[in-house]
């Protein structure tokens, strides 16, 4: 098998070259074995991932933030297999794999040496997400969060719950219908989560049931209410603990439709588009995902 790492060169404070020295040493014995790729440009990890099919028999390694391992996911063919080594300040999909924190220097040598485990991933519309896909609010606090991460780098996963306050003074409340499983429901949301894996915005966990290999989409949606309710709330909404509050509904499904009655901002794995419809489906089983042979993923038979 070969080893192909894309890597962003602005991931992680412009720290992501710093590791090529790493890889290489790994494979000075056997140099045909990989090859190390740079961005240029947005999206052009989609670009260099569509290069690989099946019978290539490579791995697609994304040296990133959610950002770029997401244009890799939506670049991948049928059959060839990614592997994330996370640099970007949440890296909550990576929680999901269930392993011992570890340096990235480490987490790169095990995830090569690693097993392979087939896991879900969702569509919105035409689009690939590996996490999440969040709509209204929870999509503007992304925004607004990117935004300062930009500018106050050091700040890290906490830009994520700096950007909440503001935005949250001057919400809109989400009005949209939801046609799922032979129901529809008419929605005024504060806050929806549309998810794989059960953490987001650098440990938020709107889906604590969530898993990414049972085969079906974790959708959260908090009802609009007042300014104080939302406060206290929010503490039990990022330690997951929101899940019996009257306010809060869930739903496990594999497919649905949300229709809304204005244009919104909607983001999948943090790239935002704009939409007023969009239909999710989950697909099973569709990702061969590599990791190191500690995650408690089960692996691919």
């Amino acid at each position: 098998m070969r080893h192909i790492f894309i890597i962003n060169p602005m991931s992680g404070n412009k720290q992501a070259v710093k590791y090529i020295p790493q890889i290489e040493d790994y494979f000075k014995s056997k140099p045909t074995d990989y090859e190390i790729l740079l961005t240029q440009y947005p999206g052009h990890a989609t670009e260099l991932a569509k290069k690989y099919v099946k019978e290539d028999n490579v791995c697609v390694y994304s040296l990133s933030g959610d950002g770029t391992a997401n244009e890799v996911l939506n670049g991948l063919n049928e059959g060839v297999s990614l592997a994330i080594l996370p640099l970007g300040t949440g890296n909550d999909f990576t929680r999901m794999f269930q392993i011992p924190e570890m340096p990235l220097e480490q987490l790169i040598t095990e995830t090569i040496e690693g097993k392979e485990c087939y896991v879900d991933y969702g569509m919105s519309n035409s689009r690939k997400f590996l996490n999440c896909s969040t709509m209204g609010l929870d999509a503007d606090i992304g925004i607004l969060a990117h935004e300062l991460k930009v500018k106050y780098p050091m700040l890290g996963s906490f830009t994520y719950v700096l950007a909440i306050f503001p935005l949250l003074i001057k919400r809109k409340p989400l009005n949209f219908t939801v046609t799922m499983d032979n129901q529809t429901l008419k929605v005024k949301s504060l806050l929806t989560a549309v998810m794989n894996g059960q953490f987001y915005g650098g440990g938020f966990t709107p889906t604590p049931m969530a898993s990414i290999q049972d085969g079906y989409l974790d959708l959260c949606i908090i009802q609009d209410t007042n300014l104080l309710r939302i406060l206290t709330l929010l503490p039990k909404y990022k330690a997951g603990k929101h899940i019996f509050e009257d306010i809060v509904s869930f739903y496990k499904v594999k497919q649905f439709n949300l229709l809304s009655e204005r244009e919104i901002s909607t983001q999948c794995d943090g790239e935002v588009y704009p939409e007023i419809e969009i239909n999710f489906k989950i697909v099973e089983k569709g990702l061969r995902l590599r990791v190191p042979k500690r995650s408690l993923l089960e692996e691919a038979k």
